[in-house]
């Protein structure tokens, strides 16, 4: 048996070990530096096994399948160039595959608007005695506030596309009523004609004759209490301008000011769902009648000159403070700013004939929010070809419903239009002509011109439900009724 070195000395293991002898050995392996290492650590180790296990590894109510989880884990893996720039968030290449079917003309968006969605009938008012009398003073003045007269025109002119597909003689068969209400044309001639200041007494020399008109004499109002009854407001704060506007707020506005802000709203007078927006009328194209063809050639390229200015303005800008109510202090920027870029051109404005030259060479159209959200500004560019630039919080353009303006316009937010170079800067040419292009073809349908009515029809449809109405059927047509024309009469 061997011998075993115990304290400096050589001892013969004893045949047999006691209990007291084993425990006493076991205490002494136990207690020795080594195995309390091996001890503490091998504890450590299990408990940042457990802590590891349950943090990355345990399944949360938010994962998926554990091959989907290990897929996706794949996938985080970045993607670098050479020079460190994300090329691509995921280490697979673009897939491309063939494009979808076309869908079904009436399974996609923005719809065609050449096919109409009904034709109603609209019966014209004829305006009343008492309002004819009031013409008589008060000729047609000619300011931006003429969308009423020219979508009164429209209907009283048999020529016109609109009277020939929505006109009805006989109010008996008509699905809406046109009231012939021209309050701008009586607040505009006491204003810059007559020189007065105020309400200059409209609501009771003009706005009540025409309702108590309509709603007391004729019967149709009273059918519906004024719901399929539509009149224009073409000013910037609608009917807000009189005093009695209750008495006509059943109808349906037609107005140009389109508002979501939740104090903007209330001050123009503008309803979600009750009013149309509409375009406006400008200087330029209505009072001037310029003629963008005089300058710009069959495909909206300028005649003689390129579209070398790359931006530009002309309005009021120079006294605007960043902290002004007008134009939420977005034209601030305008002065010892954007002004000073070379390719820019901004100013308070030109006369007719350079503006139109300025026009014709524009790239893109400022159209930034003055007093209200709209401006006569997006339809000059319009008009002319020029990608119109909109900076207004809240706005809604004309039949939004139908009109892709993404397509053919840029939106800066606010929060945003200080980096306006840049942002209008990092468009490429390939995106610049394909907005140009529809701004010429497919933009220009917005305008105020013969084609309003037809957009106007679409909403009118919507909201009275007629959609797959026929056309009007001239043939059976036929002149007022008896008791309706000793009413008119």
């Amino acid at each position: 048996m061997p011998n075993y070195y115990y304290k400096g000395q050589f001892r013969q293991p004893p045949n047999t070990y006691d209990r007291r002898t084993i425990i006493q050995n076991l205490k002494r392996i136990l207690l020795s530096r080594r195995s309390l290492a091996y001890i503490v650590g091998g504890s450590l180790f299990c408990w940042f096994y457990l802590l590891i296990r349950l943090t990355f590894f345990s399944q949360s109510p938010y994962d998926l399948e554990p091959y989907l989880e290990r897929r996706l884990a794949r996938s985080r893996v970045p993607n670098k160039s050479f020079r460190g720039v994300d090329k691509n968030p995921t280490p697979y290449d673009p897939i491309v595959l063939e494009p979808l079917p076309p869908l079904k003309s009436r399974q996609t968006w923005p719809p065609n608007l050449d096919k109409m969605l009904c034709r109603p009938k609209i019966y014209v008012y004829p305006d009343p005695p008492a309002i004819q009398a009031i013409y008589e003073k008060v000729p047609p003045v000619n300011t931006p506030y003429i969308s009423e007269r020219i979508l009164l025109e429209q209907l009283r002119d048999p020529s016109s596309s609109a009277y020939k597909n929505y006109v009805t003689l006989n109010p008996e068969e008509a699905d809406f009523f046109y009231i012939p209400f021209l309050g701008a044309r009586y607040l505009n001639h006491c204003w810059f004609i007559l020189g007065r200041k105020g309400d200059c007494d409209v609501d009771e020399k003009y706005v009540l004759p025409m309702m108590q008109h309509i709603q007391q004499e004729l019967p149709y109002w009273n059918r519906t209490f004024g719901e399929d009854h539509l009149m224009a407001h073409p000013m910037d704060r609608s009917s807000h301008y009189y005093q009695t506007r209750k008495v006509m707020e059943n109808a349906t506005y037609l107005t140009t000011v389109g508002d979501l802000r939740p104090v903007g709203a209330p001050a123009v007078g503008y309803r979600r769902y009750k009013n149309i927006v509409i375009p406006s009328a400008t200087t330029l194209l209505h009072l001037v009648k310029a003629d963008p063809m005089k300058y710009l050639t069959d495909d909206g390229h300028p005649r003689h000159k390129h579209r070398d200015i790359f931006v530009l303005f002309g309005g009021r800008y120079e006294d605007v403070l960043p902290d002004d109510v007008y134009s939420a202090g977005i034209r601030s920027l305008f002065l010892n700013g954007f002004d000073q870029q070379s390719d820019y051109m901004v100013g308070p404005g030109w006369e007719s004939d350079k503006y139109m030259k300025l026009l014709s060479r524009a790239r893109y159209g400022l159209a930034p929010m003055g007093h209200t959200l709209d401006t006569t500004r997006v339809w000059e560019c319009i008009a002319f070809g020029v990608v119109p630039v909109i900076i207004a919080d809240g706005i809604i353009e004309p039949f939004e419903d139908d009109i892709d303006w993404d397509s053919f316009s840029i939106r800066i937010r606010r929060k945003d239009v200080h980096r306006m170079d840049a942002i209008l800067r990092a468009i490429s040419e390939e995106e610049y002509q394909e907005k140009r292009a529809r701004v010429w073809e497919y933009g220009r349908r917005v305008l105020l011109t013969r084609d309003s009515w037809h957009l106007i029809v679409r909403d009118l449809c919507r909201r009275g439900r007629l959609e797959g109405k026929r056309t009007i059927n001239r043939d059976t047509h036929v002149d007022l009724t008896g008791p309706y024309m000793a009413i008119l009469s």
